[in-house]
C-alpha cells in the first residue's frame, strides 16, 4: 500500500488537500496549542470524523446526520468562545454557526445547485479550520500576556 492508495481513500485531490490540512492543522493545536486550541481541535476532528460515517443521511435535499452533527460542533464551539476569551474561538463559533445554517438555506429554497448547497459548507469549513490554524499561532502570544497580568 503507498501513499497513493491511502489518498483515494479520501476523494477527490481537492479532498485530500482539505483533509491533509485539516489534520496538520490539528498536528499543530495538539502539539502547540493551548488548552481551549485543543478542545477547538478536539471538536472539529469529531464532527469530521463522524460527520463521514453520516454523510449518506439524506433528508429532503439536505443531508440530515451532518447538519444536526454541525449543529451539536457550533453549540460546542459557541460555549468554547463563551468561556474562553479567546478571539479566534468566537470566530470558530460564527463559522460554524453559517455551516449549520447552509443546511437550511438549502433546505429551504430547494432550486439551490446540489454542488454549491457541499461547496458553501466546504468553505466555512476551511474557514474554521484557518480560524484554528490562527488559534494554534495566537496561544504563545496568549500564554505570554496571561503571564503578564498575572504579575501586575
Amino acid at each position: 500500500m503507498n501513499i497513493g492508495d491511502i489518498l483515494a481513500v479520501l476523494g477527490t485531490p481537492v479532498q485530500q488537500v482539505f483533509w491533509l490540512a485539516t489534520l496538520a492543522t490539528a498536528g499543530l493545536g495538539l502539539a502547540f496549542g493551548d488548552r481551549p486550541v485543543r478542545l477547538g481541535v478536539g471538536l472539529v476532528l469529531v464532527n469530521f470524523g463522524l460527520s463521514g460515517l453520516v454523510d449518506h443521511w439524506v433528508w429532503q435535499t439536505i443531508r440530515a446526520g451532518v447538519a444536526v452533527l454541525d449543529g451539536a460542533l457550533f453549540a460546542g464551539l459557541a460555549i468554547l468562545a463563551w468561556r474562553s476569551r479567546r478571539w479566534w474561538a468566537h470566530g470558530a463559533a460564527a463559522f460554524a454557526l453559517l455551516g449549520f445554517v447552509a443546511h437550511f438555506v438549502a433546505m429551504a429554497d430547494a432550486s439551490i445547485w446540489w454542488r454549491a448547497y457541499v461547496g458553501l459548507r466546504w468553505c466555512f469549513s476551511a474557514a474554521l479550520v484557518a480560524t484554528l490554524l490562527l488559534g494554534v499561532v495566537e496561544a504563545p502570544f496568549a500564554r505570554r500576556y496571561e503571564r503578564w497580568a498575572a504579575s501586575l
